[in-house]
């Protein structure tokens, strides 16, 4: 299927009914290769590999769409359903749906086709839940990644901030869970572990609206955790807030001790924590404490 696929779109692109996509084709056709390693190991077995696709009847700016709805089709009959749902192979199907969707000119159309991707895998992970392993963030994080892009696009096409399904945030749960419980400043160390990891040789800086995408992720994954979690790492946080003597640093505390503050369970044990607690001299910090026990 992954191969028809392939030789469809090359069959399309010297054909006249391509004639307005040749170009996008060729990019299509390069995205479509990297996910060539998905598809490995079905290749050999493929008993329908030799029907093609007919682009006859399909309108030249339905093209695109087509071939994306097709590839994501195969990637669950081929790929999911027989090699497995892992962050990796997750990641690797997103970023090619992201960079078919980059064949298009910015647009309305193209912020649709980004949020259908989001809704694609929404759909995928009801019926095939990512798989993590114990210890590993490298392909998770690059899967999240490509969520935000995703996102990210289909906002800047729409005009719209995307609002993310409930299905969507429980997959990137244990990872933003696995952040925040190991890593002081979570929100910062995501970010920086963004800046460093493959992109696939997409052009995009890391912005603003990465940070508050992440905050969302992290406040859904840190709302979910066990109470004596919460309680144990909120406690954790405001301790440092107490203990540090650099201000700045106990702003990025403040900020991710700040996703808790919506948390109805935990909010009167942050109160307890507080009243508790040896004041500090410094006037920011105590600011913070103030605003903690007034939750």
């Amino acid at each position: 299927m992954y191969d028809s696929l392939i030789q469809s779109i090359q069959n399309l692109q010297k054909s006249k009914y391509g004639k307005g996509n040749k170009r996008k084709l060729t990019s299509i056709q390069s995205a479509l290769k990297l996910a060539n390693p998905l598809f490995v190991s079905t290749v050999n077995s493929d008993n329908i590999k030799n029907k093609l696709i007919n682009f006859r009847n399909i309108e030249q700016t339905e093209q695109i769409p087509k071939i994306l709805d097709i590839f994501a089709n195969i990637f669950e009959i081929q790929c999911l359903e027989k090699n497995g749902a892992s962050a990796k192979n997750y990641s690797l199907f997103s970023v090619t749906l992201l960079k078919i969707i980059k064949t298009l000119d910015v647009d309305k159309k193209r912020g649709l086709l980004s949020a259908h991707s989001i809704n694609i895998l929404n759909n995928m992970f009801m019926k095939h839940p990512v798989e993590y392993k114990k210890i590993e963030t490298k392909d998770p994080l690059k899967f999240v990644f490509i969520i935000i892009e995703l996102a990210i696009d289909t906002e800047r096409n729409l005009s719209n901030h995307y609002e993310f399904d409930v299905i969507l945030l429980r997959q990137i749960m244990p990872l933003m869970q696995r952040y925040y419980m190991k890593y002081d400043n979570a929100i910062l160390q995501i970010n920086d572990e963004f800046t460093k990891i493959s992109k696939f040789r997409l052009a995009v800086s890391i912005g603003e609206r990465h940070k508050e995408i992440v905050k969302i992720f992290l406040q859904y994954g840190m709302s979910n955790l066990p109470i004596r979690d919460k309680i144990s790492r909120a406690k954790n946080i405001l301790e440092k807030i107490i203990q540090e003597n650099d201000d700045s640093i106990v702003l990025e505390y403040y900020n991710l001790l700040k996703l808790c503050f919506d948390d109805k369970e935990l909010c009167p044990h942050l109160v307890t924590i507080v009243k508790t607690s040896n004041r500090p001299d410094r006037r920011f910090a105590n600011t913070i404490l103030d605003e903690v026990s007034k939750l």
